[in-house]
């Protein structure tokens, strides 16, 4: 992040000068900086000689990896009033369980604990593969049950109603 010139200044997020992007559009006021990505952070900890352990654990998650979907800058707005992960392109079950606990993960930490006032919902559709391993499905439970406290009621979708019965 210091490489970027990034630090706990919300300002230092954005050049401070307006100019041409990458597109050869033109922009005045500040432009967005290029954020740093789980490979940047990877590349960090193989300099650094003391954590390659650490870095050897990240392989995965990065991108050209079996659950590297997520090493890439963010194009979420988060100030909108919907926000929807399509999923739809993940053709492997455990990918899609892993996306889905990930982006339930960061909409809970994101929105939830952020306004307790304010009326949310989430949705969960495809449930049922929670429900595959105690874990996600202990996780799931949680998230309804905590979410009641925060103003906000988890609905599920699944094709699957069965598998909720038993």
């Amino acid at each position: 992040m210091q490489k970027n010139g990034i630090t706990t200044d919300v300002n230092s997020l954005f050049l401070k000068k307006g100019g041409k992007l990458d597109n050869g559009k033109y922009v005045i006021g500040k432009i967005k900086k290029k954020m740093p990505t789980l490979s940047d952070f990877y590349n960090k900890l193989n300099e650094n000689g003391n954590c390659t352990t650490l870095a050897k654990i990240l392989q995965p998650f990065l991108k050209g990896n079996s659950l590297g979907l997520f090493d890439c800058e963010s194009i979420i707005n988060s100030d909108t009033e919907i926000i929807c992960f399509d999923m739809s392109e993940i053709k492997d079950e455990f990918t899609k369980l892993y996306a889905s606990f990930v982006v339930l993960s960061w909409g809970w930490q994101k929105f939830i604990l952020k306004n307790r006032n304010k009326k949310k919902i989430i949705v969960c559709d495809e449930a049922w593969l929670f429900l595959k391993y105690k874990e996600s499905a202990d996780f799931l439970v949680n998230v309804a049950r905590r979410g009641r406290k925060f103003n906000t009621p988890l609905y599920i979708g699944s094709q699957f109603i069965d598998e909720f019965l038993r």
